[in-house]
């Protein structure tokens, strides 16, 4: 049976009884509730009758209907999140519907409460009882947020390593995950608009014309599926609306940098039909210099979304999205600092000299249809239907040695295709129940191959320093001249002539199939409400390995033991390995309502991360799903009158199986594997406050610590060979602070004003946790500042990250270190741009 079949098999009887409470009672009152900042369509809104019985919940259109048995002239009282509540009278009678439309105001001097969908509904962030930071269009502009490394600094517990759009590490309290293997699921989960993107060659997008990001901290398994073992991050596009506006924006900075910005949306059929359109570029040279040709460590973006919003009846919505980006970027500085290029030094700071010059770079498409369906069943019942469609493929051209000599030239080119399905039933009525329930159904094809270039002689160079001692003399990579050692010709083991030319590649393959049903319901008495979730999951997995025959055998295959190739050892041809694997995680949370605005919460959950078939040349092998135990604690809420929002949570997580990946050198070449490194904990504390001084003025600062390390001995007692080690990109320390302050309107215009501080703590690079792989504490000053005309519409902003140019390491060690010779990618400098803008 298909997984669709499956899914409609199981959800239609459900479906079907759900249907009656829709029936309408004597009297019905509809409308829609916008919001007056912008006119935008308030989700998740209460409307309720004074003193009658009645309640009703907008949908995704700001829409809502509610029956009731009142009749005659009642209040009707509609409230949404962050807005000041309003009212008005309307007079029922059977069989007459009334219409009550409602425009919220948000208060100038108390801070909006955002709204989220974490628990399949909207709520306020302030009502969660979870780990959940959230920053919606606001914030994102007035930081210039539209990458996830610079969304990452100002979300406690929340790193993310962007080496390049192809190379992404998203990093959760300690956890992370950046594996590019076909067959490997992450432990991150990404999602975009409710679907699945987190297979990391295909997980990274421009964050533009947003409604909001969520991140979730903490196992994610119940809300997120079978990747989200210890989070997820969530984006929420914009959908199309029943208005005109536009907007545009252009700017230019320096390294050259071109950027471009707008958006288009348009009634298109008498308020049943809108349409959307919103597209980014950004084109900035490298900052640095590479003498063998070209610049490293760009940018060249180009991202484009359609959307529909058809709204079929009074009581259903379907959005209609299509994502596209292109991503052509130029190559990834893997430096070497043990060998400075000629003329230059050994800093990664500076001028790099890398082999291939100007043809490295990354060629990336990625591209998506989504279609979501909202079904308002009854005042209490709502149908959501998750349909998409997504496809990747990338191609990074990398020099993994850092230096001028061709020893290892290497190309990744990643795809994979995937489908997926998900319906979902959510009900509250607003008493003493509430909660969701509903099936998905997974599938996803993909390949990761890496072709591997050399020129033998400096091949067997890199090599000679591991190989001392069994005959084979040492050779430095590179001359004093600072250009490569080309001296020896000749396998002095074998005598056969070194190639100037060889190449050979090895490639994975993944396929998954799974099926999921779920279900989480919140009981509350009184101020004490009661949450439990639970997920199952099936999951069909039929991987592959192969690495071919040189077309030309190499000449060093024997000294690594990769046989007629130099670095991967041939399977003959492809090796298979499958696996079906059922499996159940859950959570379980206790919250109290302390009034005032104060909710406290404690959580235990279980999360996963599935099992690995792994298949290598000379293995197949299936690694333990990896679990981890998670208990919470967190209070979070807002004082003076809503002028300050805060919250604060301390967890404790308990890891079995632990999955690490790593590049090593074994008896048949180069192997890129995932091991089962045993037990591990993480403990760590995290908060933030936003205020609201005054109309004007408003600050906030974010906070997180997080001590995750491998534990000394194993389940079984055995000392762990990493013991005590930290995990590998994640700070011990980490926050974040700053403002945003408007000045005073006058007839000229307005100015504003928003700088800010971050900090990350030291870092090591590999679990391995080697000194010289790894970065102190690193902070970057950033603002943002301009003039906004009177009309409010016409803006100059200019832009500056890193104002202070400090110079700090993103990655180190790479696939160069497993050869002995670690490479390291620098930051960005300071980056300067400036823009202009206008609203329409």
């Amino acid at each position: 049976m298909s997984l669709s079949r499956f899914a409609w098999g199981v959800l239609t009887p459900t479906f079907l009884l759900a249907v009656p409470a829709a029936a309408q009672t004597s009297a019905t009152v509809a409308g829609a509730i916008t919001a007056a900042d912008g006119n935008r369509p308030v989700e998740g809104a209460i409307v309720t009758l004074s003193g009658q019985p009645g309640r009703g919940q907008t949908d995704a259109s700001g829409r809502y209907r509610l029956t009731t048995t009142a009749s005659g002239s009642v209040w009707v009282v509609a409230r949404g999140i962050g807005l000041l509540p309003d009212s008005v009278r309307v007079s029922l009678a059977a069989g007459q519907p009334a219409r009550a439309d409602f425009v919220l105001r948000r208060s100038t001097t108390t801070l909006q409460s955002i709204a989220v969908t974490a628990n399949k509904r909207a709520e306020s962030i302030l009502e969660v009882p979870a780990s959940i930071t959230a920053y919606a269009t606001e914030f994102l502009e007035k930081q210039s947020i539209q990458q996830f490394d610079q969304l990452s600094a100002y979300v406690p517990g929340l790193n993310v390593q962007l080496q390049s759009p192809n190379n992404p590490g998203f990093v959760i309290r300690g956890i992370t995950s950046d594996d590019g293997t076909s067959y490997v699921e992450p432990r991150v989960s990404v999602f975009q608009d409710g679907v699945s993107i987190s297979k990391s060659r295909g997980s990274v997008v421009e964050l533009f014309d947003l409604e909001r990001v969520e991140v979730l901290k903490g196992p994610q398994g119940t809300l997120f599926g079978r990747g989200a073992q210890i989070g997820a991050v969530h984006v929420i596009q914009n959908k199309a609306v029943n208005r005109r506006e536009g907007f545009a924006s252009v700017g230019s900075g320096n390294y050259n940098e071109v950027y471009a910005n707008g958006m288009v949306n348009r009634p298109l059929l008498d308020g049943k039909l809108f349409g959307r359109v919103a597209a980014i570029y950004n084109k900035r040279d490298g900052f640095i210099d590479n003498t063998a040709g070209g610049t490293l460590n760009g940018k060249q973006t180009a991202a484009m979304r359609a959307s529909l919003r058809w709204l079929p009846s009074a009581t259903a919505t379907v959005d209609i999205i299509a994502n596209f980006q292109h991503d052509d970027s130029p190559g990834t500085s893997f430096k070497s600092v043990l060998y400075a290029p000629v003329g230059g030094t050994r800093t990664p700071f500076r001028s790099a000299a890398l082999g291939g010059g100007d043809s490295l770079g990354i060629n990336r498409q990625v591209g998506g249809l989504t279609v979501l369906w909202n079904q308002q069943l009854s005042s209490s019942v709502q149908f959501t239907s998750v349909t998409a469609g997504r496809r990747f493929y990338s191609d990074e051209a990398f020099d993994a040695d850092g230096t001028l000599a061709s020893a290892l030239q290497f190309s990744e080119v990643a795809e994979g295709t995937q489908a997926s399905q998900e319906f979902r039933l959510a009900y509250d009525r607003g008493g003493r129940l509430s909660g969701f329930a509903g099936v998905s159904g997974f599938w996803e094809r993909g390949s990761q191959r890496v072709p591997f270039q050399t020129d033998e002689r400096s091949f067997f160079a890199l090599l000679s320093p591991l190989l001392g001692g069994s005959g084979v003399p040492f050779v430095p990579l590179i001359g004093a001249d600072g250009q490569p050692n080309l001296s020896v010709t000749t396998n002095p083991l074998t005598r056969q002539p070194l190639k100037t030319d060889h190449v050979e590649q090895y490639q994975n393959f993944g396929e998954t199939r799974a099926a999921e049903v779920f279900a989480d319901a919140t009981y509350t008495v009184q101020r004490l409400s009661l949450t439990a979730g639970l997920r199952g999951t099936y999951e069909d997995v039929d991987n592959g390995y192969e690495v071919q025959n040189s077309t030309t055998p190499g000449s060093l295959g024997v000294l690594l033991g990769a046989g007629r190739n130099n670095l991967f050892a041939p399977t003959n041809g492809r090796k298979s390995g499958t696996g079906a694997f059922r499996s159940a995680v859950g959570r379980g949370i206790a919250s109290y309502d302390f009034g005032r605005g104060f909710l406290g919460y404690v959580s235990y959950a279980k999360g996963r991360r599935p099992n690995v078939v792994q298949v290598t040349a000379a293995t197949v092998r299936t690694l333990s799903d990896e679990r981890v135990y998670s208990t919470e604690a967190g209070l979070k809420g807002q004082l003076l009158g809503g002028r300050v929002q805060f919250d604060a949570s301390a967890y404790q997580y308990d890891y079995r199986n632990f999955q690490t990946s790593i590049t090593r050198l074994t008896a048949t070449g180069l192997v890129n594997e995932t091991l089962d490194a045993g037990s591990a904990k993480a403990n760590g504390v995290e908060g933030s406050i936003r205020m609201q001084v005054n109309p004007s003025f408003a600050p906030f600062i974010t906070y997180g610590y997080t001590d995750a390390q491998f534990d000394s001995t194993d389940v079984n007692g055995n000392r762990q060979a990493r013991a005590n080690n930290r995990f590998r990109l994640t700070p011990m320390h980490s926050y974040a602070a700053g403002f945003t302050l408007d000045g005073k309107l006058t007839r000229l215009g307005q100015g504003f004003v928003s700088p800010n501080m971050t900090y990350r703590g030291k870092i090591y690079f590999e679990d391995t946790n080697l000194p010289n792989i790894a970065e102190v504490g690193t902070f970057l000053f950033n603002a943002r500042a301009g003039w906004r005309l009177k009309d409010q519409r016409t803006e100059i902003t200019l832009i500056g990250r890193n104002l202070f140019s400090e110079p700090y390491i993103i990655d180190a060690g790479n696939t160069g270190g497993a050869f002995g010779i670690p490479t390291f990618i620098a930051g960005a400098p300071r980056l300067v741009s400036v823009q202009v803008s206008r609203r329409f």
